[in-house]
């Protein structure tokens, strides 16, 4: 009876060591959501690097490792970017790629099933590529034999996302005056962009300059909850940037969806020109909007107080809002009022 137990721990040994790989990929590039890497056109000959680790055994036929614009697993086709191939004596078990949205677009002319090859410039609209691993997996009555069929066996699943179109063209929908500042409302902005504004200085030579009639008076003005925070950064980006304007350009920019951009730091009095450029994932910048001029004025310190007491810059009688919340600012500005008649 010792014999057959003895072959049986043998043959359970050898079935043990029949693992199938998996392949585990790390990016050393930044990632959205979904381990996706976006590439605007300005970089699609840069090349994107991860690293590779393999696990078990290569069981017959070869591991591969490619890019491909369809779904992981089966092998590589003509028209998909080989990088990486293994065969079953390989000893190898990591490593890394290296490779281009550009050599991507270039191997889709491989084979008449992908299309015709592509460059950066001829690619208009977006393009995903996946990177994968494939290799025969192991089956059979007892689960050590190499089966014929290729599997996916890589993870996670990266995605290379060619983006090469710019945002539309934004909208300055109005800006509201304010004490050295000007709080400036941007629409067109997509999810997942960046909005930004550039201002500079009115040459004095402009006769209208300061005379824009809507400036803050849209209906809507700062209708956003966050309106009048700036998390923007200052930064000065060239002289003379904007058309009819004087002295340094100032560009501040904000996530889409958090509350208007708030430039701080201006003169009171004094008109500035002001256009929005939206800047998306992908780094793609827009066509930059219509410009507007509009002159921050100085304030009596009654606004400020109603910001800090929890208001917000809406405008009219229904900037308080209703209920407690309400009240609750109205008597903080009450005891704001009462402290400046005792002062004075």
């Amino acid at each position: 009876m010792r014999l057959p137990f003895i072959g049986l721990l043998l043959f359970a040994s050898t079935a043990v060591a029949q693992v199938g790989p998996a392949v585990s990929f790390t990016s050393a590039t930044t990632t959205t959501s979904n381990n996706t890497v976006t590439v605007p056109k300005s970089e699609c000959g840069n090349a994107r690097r991860f690293t590779w680790t393999r696990t078990g055994n290569i069981c017959g036929g070869s591991l591969f490792i490619y890019a491909t614009t369809g779904t992981c697993g089966g092998e590589p086709t003509a028209t998909d970017l080989k990088l990486v191939s293994l065969g079953s004596s390989d000893s190898t078990t990591t490593g890394t790629v290296n490779f281009s949205v550009q050599q991507l677009l270039a191997a889709r002319g491989g084979g008449t099933d992908g299309g015709s090859a592509a460059t950066c410039d001829s690619q208009t609209s977006e393009i995903s590529f996946n990177l994968c691993a494939s290799a025969r997996q192991v089956g059979g009555y007892l689960g050590t034999e190499c089966q014929t069929a290729y599997a996916n066996v890589g993870s996670p699943t990266f995605v290379l996302k060619y983006d090469p179109q710019p945002p539309a063209t934004p909208t300055i929908a109005a800006v509201i005056p304010r004490d050295s500042a000007l709080s400036v409302q941007v629409d067109g902005a997509e999810a997942d962009s960046t909005v930004i504004v550039e201002v500079a200085m009115v040459a004095s030579a402009d006769t209208d300059a300061g005379t824009d009639g809507d400036a803050g008076t849209d209906a809507d003005a700062g209708t956003d909850t966050d309106a009048g925070t700036d998390d923007g950064g200052l930064g000065l980006v060239g002289s003379l940037a904007l058309e009819g304007t004087t002295g340094p350009v100032t560009r501040v920019d904000k996530a889409a969806g958090e509350g208007n951009v708030v430039i701080t730091g201006l003169t009171n009095g004094v008109t500035y020109r002001l256009q929005a450029i939206i800047r998306d994932a992908a780094g793609n910048e827009s066509p930059a909007s219509a410009s507007v001029d509009a002159t921050p004025v100085k304030s009596n310190g009654l606004f400020d107080a109603y910001v800090d007491a929890g208001g917000q810059e809406r405008g009219g009688c229904a900037a308080a809002g209703g209920g407690l919340a309400g009240g609750a600012v109205l008597a903080a500005l009450g005891i704001w009022l009462s402290s400046r008649r005792k002062v004075s």
